[in-house]
């Protein structure tokens, strides 16, 4: 009976270890990150109609860079630590893993430009947005991390992204801004071995190989962002912004016949994989009650449903696993500024995001454990010189799990649970130049 049920186990580590392999996320807005750099991040990510700083502006709506005060450049790091844990039950057995914790760096930074004028403005950025990285050892006492036929070994995976704006605005009247933005983006990839589409198969034993795409392998990909501000009043003002799919070139490998026990093995092939970005939209509304406080409430849907890679069916088709089978999700972001001194600001925010993982295939959101779902940020900014503002900010996810059944190549196994679950600790620095 024992023998039996670790066949089958071996057959339900093959279909899991081939979504382990794929994206995991580095942020809370699916696989983006809530925020960027710690001005924007502090404040819960929100800030789409609040004139703040060039990084949120660049990100988030480039309409912003047209009614922000003066000329800015920021610098930005964030350094994070995830907490990824996976728990199987198949009957009476049980698993728990939890894969080397690294920390992850995500850097950023932001330029914007203001004619003498003050009716235009340019904006130019370089900008992480997200990014991981998982390292499960070789272990023969899992029979997940056991050696090839047994499991797959060793598990490296390398990923991360970063948006190159390129942003023009305009204030058309006293309460509008307009703007657009060209954004560049340029995605980093390794994945070994890539249990996907492609894979081997021993004539003798019947058993499945997959090949290794084990080098970061680069992919490029171009948008447009438009955006509006409108100060709707001295206290009010609103903004908005939407972002076209970004459509990757394929993520392309060298690797080679994996079955040893093939002829041809050692013998080169080509992989490939694609994985696209999906439509994105976002509005706000900006408070500002006095001359000390500023208020900003975001609202961002983003359309993972049909985007490649994201957006495919997700579970296991013609024994076959898809990645992902994302559902599109709603972000609320809200924050708090408060000039508490002339040379003191202090920020808190909250943002709640909708996981893109559906329970039922959370075997196939495995590799990119996007469960993230409540954000709790805060930081200040401390007034060094007249032009130079160094920044700070931490932001704290609590675990949440995503609970569903656990699948083989045939369907849902009995009496099988999979609890995948994740949690983030972050802290941000930054210097902020105004002239």
């Amino acid at each position: 009976m024992m023998r039996l049920s670790m066949r089958v186990y071996v057959r339900l580590t093959l279909v899991a270890l081939t979504v382990l392999l794929l994206p995991a996320a580095a942020g809370a807005q699916g696989h983006m990150l809530h925020g960027v750099g710690p001005v924007n991040s502090s404040m819960g990510g929100a800030g789409t109609a609040l004139p703040n700083e060039s990084l949120g502006a660049l990100t988030y709506n480039p309409a912003l860079l047209a009614a922000a005060e003066g000329n800015q450049i920021s610098f930005a790091t964030e350094f994070f630590q995830d907490g990824l844990q996976i728990d199987l039950t198949v009957g009476s057995l049980k698993g728990h893993t939890t894969p080397t914790l690294i920390l992850g760096v995500i850097p950023a930074f932001g330029w914007q430009l203001r004619a003498p004028d003050g009716k235009v403005a340019l904006g130019f950025g370089l900008i992480g947005i997200a990014g991981f990285r998982t390292d499960y050892p070789e272990n023969p006492q899992s029979i997940v991390f056991n050696r090839w036929p047994n499991g797959f070994g060793r598990i490296y995976t390398d990923y991360n992204l970063t948006k190159i704006p390129v942003a023009f605005a305009v204030q058309a009247t006293p309460r509008l801004a307009i703007g657009a933005s060209f954004n560049v983006y340029r995605g980093l990839l390794a994945i070994a071995p890539l249990p996907y589409k492609v894979f081997d198969v021993s004539p003798y034993t019947g058993d499945r190989y997959y090949p290794v795409g084990g080098n970061m392998m680069p992919a490029w990909a171009f948008s447009g962002q438009f955006g509006v501000h409108v100060k709707a009043s001295d206290m009010m003002s609103l903004g908005a912004s939407i972002t076209t799919p970004q459509n990757f070139s394929t993520y392309e490998w060298n690797s080679y016949i994996i079955d040893p026990t093939s002829p041809n093995y050692g013998a080169h092939r080509k992989l490939d994989f694609d994985l696209d970005g999906p439509f994105l939209v976002g509005f706000g509304v900006g408070l500002t009650p006095n001359a000390k406080l500023d208020v900003a409430i975001d609202g961002h849907w983003t359309k993972y449903r049909g985007v490649n890679g994201f957006g495919g069916p997700g579970g296991v088709v013609d024994r076959i696993v898809y990645p992902f089978g994302w559902r599109n999700i709603w972000t609320f972001k809200s924050g708090v500024q408060y000039k508490a001194s002339d040379k003191v600001t202090v920020r808190g925010g909250y943002n709640h995001s909708q996981t893109p993982i559906l329970a039922e295939k959370v075997l196939t959101g495995t590799g990119a454990p996007a469960t993230f779902q409540k954000h709790f940020t805060g930081g200040m900014g401390l007034k060094m010189f007249p032009f130079l503002t160094a920044e700070a900010s931490f932001y704290f996810v609590p675990r949440e799990h995503i609970v569903g059944p656990f699948l083989d190549l045939d369907g849902v196994v009995p009496n099988s649970t999979m609890d995948t679950s994740n949690s983030i600790k972050s802290a941000l620095i930054g210097l902020n130049f105004r002239f």
